[in-house]
């Protein structure tokens, strides 16, 4: 009895861990579904972190590449090149590098970003699917940070469409389009970068 009841005990702790750090990873996300659709543009511009022709690329000074830390990038360049930008993510970082818009961590500056080129730059104070709808609605693309698998680290992926109460997005780590459910449908922050207005 007192094994059974020590595996019991230790079953228990264990769990509720799991829990506590399921709980502690899930703090300050919004969990989002798409109640209506919006169709695509009419051609998604996929990139990769990992592409040869930029992986090796460093962000800023920082000791991070593009390969292990480019997903932003990549989001920020696909969303501009559907919005009519000649934009990859070898030229966004080159330009970003060269106006010091990382820091030491290879963390972009947000601010320094309109600095960088003619964009504007979004942010939703609070993380709602009807911002993401609106912004889907309004031809701009926005970039969500997520946890991968749910429950790993940060990631950013770009959503590009809404589909039967989902969305779907361009995940700069993965081949074609993948579902925000993959990423619990839990969002941490949302960015909406564009070309400045009148620009064209």
């Amino acid at each position: 009895m007192g094994r059974r009841r020590l595996i019991l005990l230790l079953t228990g702790c264990i769990v509720l861990a799991a829990a506590a750090f399921a709980a502690l990873r899930l703090r300050g996300g919004s969990f989002v579904s798409a109640a209506r659709d919006c169709a695509p543009a009419e051609e998604i511009v996929f990139y990769r972190q990992d592409d040869v022709r930029w992986a090796a690329e460093k962000l800023g000074e920082s000791r991070f590449s593009m390969e292990t830390s480019g997903c932003l990038v990549c989001c920020i360049a696909s969303a501009l090149a559907m919005s009519g930008e000649e934009e990859t993510p070898l030229t966004l970082n080159r330009t970003l590098s060269r106006c010091s818009a990382y820091d030491s961590e290879g963390n972009l500056l947000w601010g320094k970003l309109a600095e960088a080129g003619d964009y504007t730059v979004e942010v939703c104070g609070r993380v709602s699917e009807e911002f993401l709808l609106q912004c889907l609605q309004d031809g701009k693309y926005p970039i969500v940070r997520v946890r991968v698998h749910g429950l790993g680290n940060f990631h950013y992926v770009l959503v590009v469409e809404a589909r039967g109460g989902k969305f779907y997005c361009m995940d700069p780590l993965r081949e074609g389009l993948c579902s925000l459910a993959d990423y619990g449908n839990r969002v941490y922050a949302v960015r909406c970068v564009s070309p400045e207005q009148g620009k064209e």
